[in-house]
């Protein structure tokens, strides 16, 4: 973090404000967890009579998002580890980088944009990467199984491309978009079965970890 930065933490820390459950990111602050966080709204008063140029977003989206992140990292990231998120300005690095910055005051973890002998890679794959993947291994006839890179972290393993998108939209953030989601025959039979089971991604990847685990 920078001075300015720092400063910020320090105040919000003195009010009270959990930190942890918060996201510093280019001169606001995105709030993962409202309870956890305790970041009440005369909170959010108070500290705008010293910093009233920052603004405090409450996006229930990005809420739902960093559970799902927390969820699924819980395990995976260590105390002090390096991570390592391209600075690509692409969709998915920019939503790694904010779902992961409280990382910095939970575990002490730094976060670089240029890999180095000692960083754990921070894979940009979500729930639409490994659904595909799934579709074609279906297709090919060949073991229907996660394919997990050494070194490497999947924080959005349970989080659909599509809420990505909405919240980075929402907050007009721009970004480049690297990924086709649509025009593909594994894009094709995954809309298709959405169509009649609901959430039906998540089911596909809970029941391949099931599977794996037996």
């Amino acid at each position: 973090m920078n001075t300015n930065e720092k400063a910020i933490i320090k105040t919000l820390n003195k009010m009270g404000v959990e930190t942890r459950f918060i996201t510093l990111y280019k001169g606001n602050i995105y709030i993962n967890n409202l309870k956890f966080s305790k970041f009440s709204r005369k909170k959010e008063e108070e500290f705008h009579n010293e910093y009233p140029e920052i603004n405090v977003i409450r996006s229930k989206l990005f809420q739902k998002i960093c559970v799902k992140v927390s969820r699924t990292v819980k395990n995976e990231i260590r105390p002090r580890e390096v991570l390592y998120i391209p600075e690509d300005n692409g969709l998915e690095n920019i939503l790694l980088y904010m779902v992961l910055e409280p990382y910095k005051r939970k575990y002490g973890v730094k976060i670089e944009n240029k890999p180095a002998i000692d960083s754990i890679w921070v894979s940009n794959k979500c729930l639409d990467d490994f659904s595909k993947q799934y579709v074609n291994q279906m297709m090919n006839g060949n073991k229907i199984e996660d394919i997990i890179e050494q070194n490497t972290i999947y924080p959005l393993t349970h989080v659909p491309h599509q809420w990505m998108y909405d919240f980075i939209k929402s907050m007009n953030i721009e970004f480049t978009s690297y990924k086709n989601y649509e025009d593909n025959r594994e894009s094709e039979i995954i809309n298709f079965l959405e169509k009649h089971i609901p959430n039906v991604q998540e089911s596909i990847k809970q029941s391949v970890n099931f599977l794996e685990q037996k």
